[in-house]
């Protein structure tokens, strides 16, 4: 049976950590630097990430791209029909992307599997399950809520990356993932497993950030990466600028797009290292 595309939900239960660039950074290094065929899934009507991979498109040349996405994968859902909503931002990456239309998923969900929630995820898993036999990895980037949205992505996908901000808030965010995570496990008899904690945009000086830190090694041992994602302006510029990896007069990429991926990359060999272990593979 041919292998299919490893799955992965990122989330946190609180805005604004980096969930959404880090489904971006990581799927950019899945495609770019791995050469996976890789592709992100968009499950956030707010539409941050399509709007980003976009742009990345065009720094990459990319000009086939209309200027609003005609399919969605809120088309995908009421038609059924997955595959036209699917785009090209770069070679070995693609994406299905979200709008502000997709709100109205949930009321289309209730509205036609009403009181049955089980359903309302199966509906999801089977419009995705033939991607899966075409791509090596799926990335899903899903609203800060628990939502439709964030059950649909549990259900679909076999690994979590919970994404740590260096904050008490975010702690008690990541941590509620995490029990919310365990508790959809056994109501619905699905298989789902934390395969990293990223530590995000810690500032090396600030004494909260290292205490954070420190517990969060404490609670959550292994999980936690060893890769930390300092706050670097260049990831804060992506959002408006689109990914780029800008190569200087010298031949070198330029430094800071390079820190800034080098740092996505050792988090992408790391949350591989943890997916060996979890499935039996090292």
């Amino acid at each position: 049976m041919p292998k299919q595309a490893e799955t992965y939900v990122v989330g946190n239960f609180k805005g604004g950590v980096g969930k959404s660039t880090t489904v971006q950074m990581l799927s950019f290094e899945s495609a770019f630097r791995k050469k996976r065929k890789t592709l992100v899934i968009d499950l956030d009507p707010q539409g941050n990430t399509s709007d980003v991979l976009s742009l990345t498109a065009e720094n990459f040349g990319n000009e086939n791209l209309p200027d609003e996405f005609d399919a969605t994968i809120w088309e995908a859902v009421r038609t059924g029909d997955i595959t036209s909503s699917i785009y090209n931002i770069m070679p070995d990456l693609d994406l299905i992307p979200a709008n502000i239309s997709f709100s109205d998923f949930p009321d289309y969900m209730i509205e036609k599997y009403p009181g049955d929630k089980l359903s309302q995820f199966k509906y999801m898993e089977k419009l995705i399950k033939p991607l899966k036999d075409i791509y090596d990895v799926i990335y899903i980037d899903v609203p800060p809520t628990i939502s439709t949205y964030s059950n649909a992505a549990m259900y679909v996908a076999e690994y979590v990356i919970v994404i740590l901000q260096t904050q008490v808030k975010s702690l008690k965010g990541a941590q509620n993932y995490i029990d919310y995570m365990n508790f959809f496990i056994e109501q619905y008899d699905t298989d789902l497993e934390v395969v990293g904690i990223v530590p995000f945009m810690m500032q090396k000086r600030d004494s909260v950030d290292q205490e954070i830190y420190t517990a969060a090694k404490d609670i959550y041992g292994a999980h936690l990466l060893d890769t930390v994602v300092l706050n670097q302006s260049r990831l804060k510029r992506y959002d408006g600028s689109g990914i780029t990896y800008d190569i200087n007069k010298n031949g070198k990429v330029e430094q800071w797009d390079k820190r800034a991926h080098e740092v996505f990359v050792n988090i992408l060999d790391e949350i591989d290292e943890h997916r060996l272990i979890l499935s039996g593979e090292e």
